[in-house]
């Protein structure tokens, strides 16, 4: 973070007339469309060649959050217990 960011962070929304420190610095709102629901239900897609022709072509997890510097989601497997992270899903 920049020294701009800290100090806009410790005022007070009245000072800032109700704009976000994103606001303010970025001259723009935030984009709020892949914002999920943690621990929400989702389903995770299986790699074809992880599975045989009678296994499920999604798993159920529980979404758990995002991974820094990757482009995929923090899933928890509901049957196998296990955390992974996973691209494909949808919510």
């Amino acid at each position: 973070m920049t020294y701009a960011t800290h100090l806009i962070n410790k005022i007070r929304i009245n000072v800032l007339e109700n704009h976000t420190p994103y606001d303010l610095l970025y001259k723009e709102q935030p984009d709020l469309q892949n914002l999920k629901v943690f621990g929400s239900l989702c389903f995770s897609s299986s790699l074809q060649w992880n599975r045989s022709k009678l296994d499920p072509k999604a798993r159920k997890c529980i979404f758990l959050g995002y991974k820094t510097g990757m482009k995929g989601f923090v899933v928890f497997d509901i049957h196998n217990k296990e955390i992974f992270v996973s691209r494909n899903v949808k919510f």
